[in-house]
């Protein structure tokens, strides 16, 4: 009879931990008011830009003898990539084929590179062609708070501290 108990409030703590389990991704999965799916790290007029690709050019971006940057200016660099080309062909440049940025790339060291850092680095060469950044206003871009909130008067995405986080000064970093 004690194995059959014991069984019994095994099977309902189980149960117990499952649903809090599940009710936690219900109310996880409902903070984020952007509307975008956990794999996506932006939409720009109906283009995504997926948190793989922005992770994927990070990394390997940083390889290369330049100054690291973060997830939220390769993401900002990104948004970019098809304005800054139009812009680009629009002024009579040439257009920069993957060949060229391969070869750059593999200059810098990086032997053989995805195509997340090949679409970062050609959106870098057009934006550095245009000498500035190109107008959004009027794209719908949205942001994965994941990553920060888009600047539209600024033009990039911009990293935002949770409320919850503190920053800790002077006497209270020292207790």
């Amino acid at each position: 009879m004690r194995i059959a108990a014991s069984s019994l409030t095994r099977v309902r703590r189980s149960t117990t931990v499952l649903a809090v389990a599940a009710a936690g991704a219900l109310v996880l999965s409902g903070c984020s008011d952007s509307g975008l799916s956990s794999g996506v790290a932006a939409v720009v007029d109906g283009k995504e830009i997926t948190v793989a690709q922005v992770q994927e050019a990070t990394k390997e971006f940083n390889t290369l003898p330049v100054s690291p940057t973060t997830p939220t200016d390769v993401l900002t660099l990104l948004v970019y990539g098809d304005l800054a080309e139009q812009a680009h062909r629009e002024a009579g440049n040439p257009p920069i084929t993957d060949a060229q940025l391969v070869n750059d790339l593999r200059g810098g060291g990086l032997q053989n590179p995805s195509e997340s850092v090949i679409d970062l680095y050609r959106s870098i060469n057009y934006l550095q062609s245009a000498q500035q950044l190109p107008p959004t206003e009027g794209l719908t871009i949205e942001v994965n708070p994941r990553y920060g909130e888009w600047d539209a008067e600024n033009g990039q995405v911009v990293a935002q501290t949770p409320e919850w986080i503190t920053q800790v000064t002077g006497a209270e970093a020292q207790n």
